[in-house]
């Protein structure tokens, strides 16, 4: 087969436009070819990560790959729980893509600039978070008091960021810390159970479906949500990788991101069938009408293309977290995501 391509590529009259085409479509086979063969995906639980499940479960990876050149690739889904862990995942190799928050990308990108190139390879979700309070005395930031708990995931993750930079805007450039002693690092299930049950804490920040479910709930009120505090809607959840996995895989990376892509607009489409999904892969205290409302609900977060990227790198630079903000948000991305109309 070789020697026969090699002899039509070699024919007298075969034009140098035709032989350029050929020997570019054979570089391009010689590239897939060279592509791994399986690629493994860590993601953490929650409905931020959906396009994924729904990705897998559906065989939209393996169709997608197929469509880049690899139909042989195979895809593996590990769940993982808390970004640390997944960090350390992609970092030691075990993993070819991880799901991070959007303020864990940035720092991982900063310090890995130089060495393992940590960017995203794609925005999964940008979902917001409410303020829930169970004190009917707290009707804003301000009605905290020094002895009151506000539970974040995490001291360092973006429910804290998101809690400073309100802290900024009601408070002022020099209050970023201001509520920062308040916060108490609890995992969402806790923290929704210590509200309800006023156990410790007086008030939580949380995603979806945690927000979605407290919201139903008498025994607790929301203060706000987070982009209507801010004015400003921000990408939640991304899929990242190295720099080393891109540039091997360049078409399987790309396959992914137009497989997520069509996952998201499956989710848009089909909001019962991915609430089956959603179910199926994880444990929930929400009934499939309820999820199917909570995707309806939020049909508008699901993206490839990331929104917010600036406002939060140069608020983590005011707030310490990042040492120095990127000079555009596409440095943060690989292609062909840093090639679209993010911000």
């Amino acid at each position: 087969m070789y020697l026969s391509t090699w002899r039509r590529l070699c024919h007298p009259r075969l034009s140098l436009r035709s032989l350029s085409i050929a020997l570019g479509l054979a570089a391009v086979c010689a590239t897939a070819q060279a592509e791994q063969d399986r690629v493994t995906l860590a993601i953490q639980y929650g409905y931020a990560y959906l396009p994924v499940t729904v990705a897998d479960k559906l065989g939209m990876f393996r169709q997608q790959a197929k469509a880049h050149g690899h139909p042989d690739a195979d895809f593996e889904i590990k769940r993982i729980s808390g970004a640390p862990a997944i960090n350390d995942a992609l970092i030691s190799g075990n993993v070819d893509i991880g799901a991070y928050g959007l303020s864990g990308t940035l720092i991982a990108w900063e310090k890995t600039r130089r060495s393992l190139d940590v960017r995203a390879l794609c925005a999964l979700v940008a979902g917001d978070n409410g303020l829930f309070v169970n004190d009917p005395a707290i009707k804003s930031l301000a009605d905290f008091k020094a002895d009151d708990k506000i539970a974040v995931s995490s001291p360092s993750g973006q429910q804290a960021l998101l809690l400073q930079m309100a802290a900024e805007r009601q408070f002022g450039p020099e209050q970023i810390h201001k509520l920062d002693r308040l916060m108490v690092s609890l995992p969402h299930p806790d923290a929704t159970s210590s509200l309800v049950n006023k156990a410790g804490i007086k008030g939580y920040i949380g995603p979806n479906p945690y927000s979605y479910q407290l919201a139903q709930d008498p025994r607790v009120s929301k203060l706000f949500d987070f982009s209507s505090a801010l004015d400003m809607r921000m990408t939640s959840g991304v899929l990242t990788s190295t720099g080393r996995f891109v540039e091997n895989n360049p078409q399987l990376s790309a396959a992914v991101v137009a497989a997520i892509d069509e996952a998201n607009a499956y989710i848009r489409r089909e909001p019962r069938k991915a609430a089956e999904l959603f179910l199926a892969s994880e444990p929930a205290s929400l009934s499939l009408d309820q999820v199917e409302a909570m995707l309806r609900q939020v049909s508008g977060e699901w993206s490839v293309q990331p929104t917010g990227v600036m406002a939060l790198a140069d608020f983590m630079v005011r707030s310490g977290a990042l040492k120095k903000a990127p000079d555009d948000w596409r440095a943060v991305f690989f292609a062909p995501v840093a090639d679209g109309e993010g911000s």
